[in-house]
């Protein structure tokens, strides 16, 4: 499982919610995006069909927090 939260340029929250492992989301919102990701080591994104690296971003509790223009 991995909670993520994804807030859009205006502010307004498009997901807050914890994903069973296997899940898929797919979102359409106004960029930039804020993403907040726990449990991130187990967490694949991808963004305007770009795979996204993570680890870099992850910190030692685990959660990433990335800005997608």
């Amino acid at each position: 499982r991995a909670w993520v939260e994804v807030t859009q340029a205006d502010g307004r929250v498009l997901l807050s919610q914890n994903n069973d492992a296997g899940s898929e989301q797919k979102l359409d919102g106004k960029p930039p995006f804020k993403l907040v990701i726990g449990n991130a080591s187990s967490v694949t994104l991808e963004y305007r069909g770009r795979a996204i690296d993570l680890k870099p971003l992850t910190s030692i509790e685990n959660v990433a927090r990335v800005r997608l223009e």
